[in-house]
């Protein structure tokens, strides 16, 4: 196990800015989460802490110790990829005896086992890779990556080519096999609902820089920028200036949608006048009567019935499309006009 600490690590490809001053750390036996949409430079950061790529400046620490120069080889760390990486010629305990080094036959085969075990392929030892799903490769990349005996253990969106149903049993079973060997484990993805699931710390980059770092409950509910805000949850942005902000209620002018006063979740430092995003969880959003001031006009475009409840579907007059589970005893029907409540403290305001 290992503490890692990156500071002030930057990377360029020719002009395009990568990394940008990214500190973190992450503590011994920890699982922590980078996520971020397509593009961030969440694979980057991973692959330099890992030692495929180099920095152009900063460094990265395994337990105090500058490891920004060693090889990949010498710094303890077990891999899984995204697309398994798995040798098409070998079978499934032929894969994973490749990476284990220097070991008398039976240490190998006693490693061999006990890996196999752990994913639970032991009766494939002799399997193909042609022979096994997407699931069952995943498990032998993860097998091959225990195989030796990892300081860190590194994955990059390794369940991001798998079906629903594989894919969360598998989140479960990574979650189990960090725990139990107590593995510092760094986990990139691009999905909200793995990061929030397994994730003890979680870090969100964006256009290579971390804008936030914290657990689930800190990136949801206080959001430090507004582009985490949007990014975490299922969300309403409507943009629009702000007219006055006294107390808590803030009165702000929305596009094409008219003056609403809300009390939103935070304090943002804002002048009068200034253009605004005001962004609110979908399904914090209320039906309403129209006489509430922190209301808005839409029309009601479709709605269906799903078991007991309706699954509505509304569009602004400025073509913002909104999709709702309401109560089915709601009597709205498609093409008239109805309100949308914003409720106090269930909203953010960041400068637009």
């Amino acid at each position: 196990m290992v503490t890692v600490e990156v500071n002030h690590l930057n990377k360029n490809f020719g002009k395009l800015r990568v990394l940008n001053d990214i500190n973190l750390k992450i503590n011994n036996g920890e699982l922590f989460v980078v996520i971020g949409p397509s593009g961030s430079g969440k694979s980057t950061l991973l692959r330099i802490i890992a030692g495929l790529e180099s920095p152009d400046s900063g460094n990265v620490l395994f337990d105090g110790l500058d490891v920004t120069t060693i090889p990949p080889n010498k710094r303890g760390i077990g891999m899984v990829f995204q697309d398994y990486a798995i040798w098409p010629h070998m079978n499934v305990e032929q894969n994973i005896k490749f990476v284990i080094k220097n070991k008398k036959p039976e240490e190998e085969e006693e490693i061999l086992k006990d890996v196999l075990e752990t994913v639970g392929l032991l009766s494939k030892r002799k399997n193909r890779p042609s022979e096994l799903s997407g699931g069952e490769l995943q498990r032998v990349a993860i097998a091959r990556a225990l195989a030796v005996k990892p300081r860190l253990f590194l994955m990059d969106e390794p369940l991001s080519n798998l079906d629903e149903k594989i894919r969360k049993e598998l989140l479960v079973e990574i979650l189990d096999i960090v725990k139990e060997n107590n593995l510092t484990t760094l986990f990139v993805t691009h999905s909200q609902e793995e990061a929030f699931e397994i994730g003890d710390k979680i870090a969100v980059i964006n256009k290579g820089v971390i804008e936030q770092m914290g657990i689930s409950d800190e990136l949801i509910n206080t959001p430090s920028s507004s582009f985490v805000a949007k990014f975490i949850g299922d969300n309403l942005v409507l943009d629009g200036k702000l007219i006055d902000m006294k107390s808590d209620v803030a009165t702000i002018e929305l596009d094409n949608l008219g003056t609403i006063n809300i009390i939103p979740k935070n304090r943002p430092d804002l002048n009068e006048g200034e253009s605004i995003s005001l962004i609110v969880r979908m399904n914090d959003l209320k039906i309403s009567d129209g006489n509430q001031n922190n209301s808005f006009k839409v029309k009601i475009i479709s709605k269906k019935i799903i078991k007991d409840k309706v699954k509505a579907y509304f569009e602004t007059p400025n073509l913002i499309r909104i999709g709702l589970e309401i109560n089915s005893s709601w009597k709205g029907e498609n093409g008239e006009w109805a309100f949308l409540e914003i409720p106090d403290y269930k909203s953010f305001i960041f400068k637009r």
